[in-house]
């Protein structure tokens, strides 16, 4: 059995018809500067990369983490931030880290293998 299409964003998840198969889910006005930020997949993490020096202190981009939450769907992110939700269904945020180079806030997500998640499901059902 061929493992599911997970997106990078929750547009692409929802055009594809699997609204919660996503790692990342932008603001539209984190999205209308998408040449100072942008997330890219790897094998076996998501990165996200801002350039610090494009937002002023009133301006920040806001990671939002909804920890060991189902994230549907449904959850638009509609605000007036430069945020990004992370779908923590598919991402540990506990082995979340960071760093900043040259102005380059940078953001690695690991991702989290089927029988990790699936191991985490039976221990909150026991």
């Amino acid at each position: 059995m061929a493992s599911k299409k997970i997106h990078l964003f929750w547009k692409s998840a929802m055009e594809a018809g699997t609204p919660g198969d996503y790692y990342i889910n932008p603001s539209k006005k984190l999205m209308s500067k998408a040449s100072d930020w942008k997330a890219v997949e790897h094998e076996d993490h998501v990165e996200t990369r801002t350039n610090m020096a494009a937002f002023d202190t009133n301006n920040s981009v806001f990671m939002k983490r909804y920890n060991n939450q189902a994230v549907d769907g449904h959850i638009q992110n509609e605000d007036d931030y430069f945020s990004y939700i992370v779908n923590s269904d598919f991402l540990n945020l506990k082995e979340m880290r960071g760093e900043v180079k040259d102005g380059i806030a940078i953001c690695y997500y690991p991702k989290i293998k089927v029988v990790e998640k699936k191991k985490n499901v039976d221990e909150v059902q026991a």
